[in-house]
Formats: structure tokens, sequence, C-alpha cells
């Protein structure tokens, strides 16, 4: 494989245009002082992972909760998908169903700033495997992936698709159903890179500009709850132009779906893995997400569904097919930028509730 991308997280924790390190001593992966008699034996324990199901998922449990079960001996159930209100719920509670939580970014910086997460323990997380600027006292990062423009081949001539964020609100030249994220994260993002604004100028977001550029599509939109989701709607051909995550795009293609995507200002971001706070089976988390950590089962995802991993190392083992379809390869990351977690976490909860309002009015 080529030389791989490069991504680096900035002072305030979100990433930028520079690239993750490849290599050096810093990221290699030692064995744990916890691990250091073999790995520990959790028969009879289960762990309840929650993420955003479908492919990715699915994903998740062939590269992760697979060979955590056979090397420990617990049991990893499924859950999910993950949903912000339901996460708060179970906090408030004191009881959560959740061990271990793939969230987004946004969420993570205001779940922290909310207290919903246990403190990641480095003495059963080898932290040290994950580029340091992935790395949260609250959770690790596992992915990194982007929003893309998609559109339906067959809905359009080869030599007129959709190319750039505009063309999603022009309903005269692409005509047809739109879907878009139902919140407001990316969508208020799209909706000013539209209207003209640019990368590097977007935040603080302009709100009332962008409900209003949102104003001309919304009856011709269906909004999107969960990832897959996303992608029955363009394989059931029930809308032509709109919102996907790349690695959801990219398997809808690989099994026979005719989605196309473009790299214009695609929209970058981060998953990482947490432990609700009060987690019943906090140490067995913790070790869930060390086994998620390992540059062999990153790379597995990342070969089973374009996502980018956080651990530098997994880049050798990756596929160069994937690469053309990862948003941190050379030719995709300059030409996207990232999404700002501080943003979200200090609008989050304002801005949902404003969504929601629109939606309805």
């Amino acid at each position: 494989m080529t030389s791989s991308p490069r991504i680096s997280l900035s002072a305030n924790n979100s990433l930028t245009r520079r690239s993750m390190l490849m290599g050096g001593a810093g990221l290699a992966a030692l064995p744990l002082a916890a691990w250091a008699q073999g790995v520990p034996d959790l028969k009879g324990t289960t762990v309840v992972f929650a993420s955003f199901g479908g492919a990715y998922q699915d994903a998740e449990r062939a590269s992760y909760c697979d060979p955590f079960e056979k090397a420990t001996g617990a049991k990893v159930l499924q859950d999910g998908p993950m949903n912000v209100a339901k996460f708060r719920a179970m906090i408030e509670s004191g009881s959560p169903d959740w061990d271990v939580a793939d969230v987004v970014g946004g969420f993570l910086e205001a779940g922290i700033k909310d207290g919903l997460f246990e403190k990641i323990d480095a003495r059963l997380v080898n932290t040290g495997r994950i580029d340091s600027r992935f790395v949260n006292d609250y959770g690790v990062g596992c992915i990194v992936w982007s929003y893309n423009l998609a559109f339906n081949t067959a809905s359009f001539d080869s030599g007129a698709v959709p190319k750039t964020w505009a063309d999603l609100f022009d309903l005269k030249k692409f005509p047809g159903k739109r879907t878009l994220l139902d919140q407001p994260v990316s969508s208020l993002e799209i909706a000013l890179l539209a209207d003209g604004v640019a990368p590097d100028k977007l935040y603080p977001l302009d709100v009332e500009r962008a409900f209003k550029k949102l104003d001309i599509i919304k009856e011709q939109t269906i909004f999107w709850a969960t990832n897959s989701q996303s992608q029955q709607l363009f394989v059931d051909r029930e809308v032509s132009v709109g919102v996907i995550l790349n690695g959801r795009a990219y398997d809808a293609v690989q099994k026979g779906a005719k989605i196309g995507i473009s790299w214009e200002q695609n929209i970058q971001a981060v998953d990482y893995l947490v432990v609700p706070r009060g987690s019943r089976n906090r140490d067995a988390a913790m070790r869930l997400i060390d086994t998620m950590t390992l540059p062999e089962n990153q790379a597995k995802l990342a070969n089973l569904i374009a996502y980018s991993p956080t651990n530098a190392a997994a880049f050798n083992s990756i596929d160069p097919k994937i690469e053309p379809w990862l948003c941190t390869s050379p030719e995709n990351i300059k030409r996207g930028f990232v999404i700002s977690q501080v943003f979200w976490r200090d609008n989050l909860t304002k801005l949902t509730e404003r969504w929601t309002s629109w939606k309805l009015s």
C-alpha cells in the first residue's frame, strides 16, 4: 500500500488536516500490566455493546466483539441503535443497560460536561496504541468517517450528477426527493456550505441563515434517523440526492446499490468508545475497549466497511482498494474539513430543540 494518510487532533480536540502519524515508538502496542499474566478469564461475564446498527455494527461485532469473546470467554450482547436521549435516560436511572457505547464526538464532549461517562482506566485500556490526539480521558477514538453528498446513479446522466452541497438544494436541475440526517449536526453545516459559506468560516454557525436555506428543500426531504435507513432510502430509490456516511455508501455499493458520492466539502468526524457511568461491568467494558484498539482488529473493520482507523499501525493491513473510500486518504482529506466537536458540545441541546420545532412548523 502507498504511504498512509495522516490526521491529527487540534487543541480543541477535533481533527485538523494535518496527518496522522504513521509510525514511531510512541505508538507501539506495549502489553498492559493487567494482562501481563495472560488474557483474563471473563467466563460468565456479559457485556452489552451499543452502536449504530446495520453494516457498521455487524463489522464491529466481527472485528471487535467476536475476538474479545474468543480471547476472554465473555459474552457480548449487541444493542442499539445508539440514541442520545436513551443514553441520558439510562444514566439518570442509575442502572444503564449498556456497558460500552459507540458515540460521536459532539456527544462525547457534551456527555463529559454532564458527567455521563466512566473515566477510561489506563490500567485496562492500552491507550498507547492510539495516537494520543485521539484519546480523551473519557473516550477512545475508534473510527474517522465523513458525511458525503450521495445520489442515485440511475437517476441522472453520468455527465450531470450532483457534486456540491449547493446541488442538493437545486430542485430544478436535480429533481427528486432529498434525504438528510434527522438532527441539526451536519444538516446546519450543509445548509451553510450550500449557501456559500467557506468551511473555515462556518463556526459559530449562522443558525438563522441555515434554517432559511433548509426551508428550500424541507417539503421534499425524508429525514433518516439511523444509518441503515439512509442506505435503504437510496437502495429503494425513494430519494435521488442526499446525505450518507462514506462507509455506508461503500457497503451499499459492494452489495450492488446504484449509489455515487461526492467528496467535495466532505464533513469529517470521529467516533469514540465510552463506558456509561454506573456500568455494572466496568472492568470488562474497559477490556472490550482495549480489544478494539488492536491494529489487526481496526484494520479488519476498515476492510469490512470503509471507516478510517485511529490506530496508525492498522493502515499497514488495509486493502488498497478501500483507500479511495476513506475520508482520510490523501485525495479525500484535503477536500473536506472537520466538524467542530466543541461547537456541538455547547449547542447540541438547544439546537436539537430548534430542529424539532422547525420540522413541525
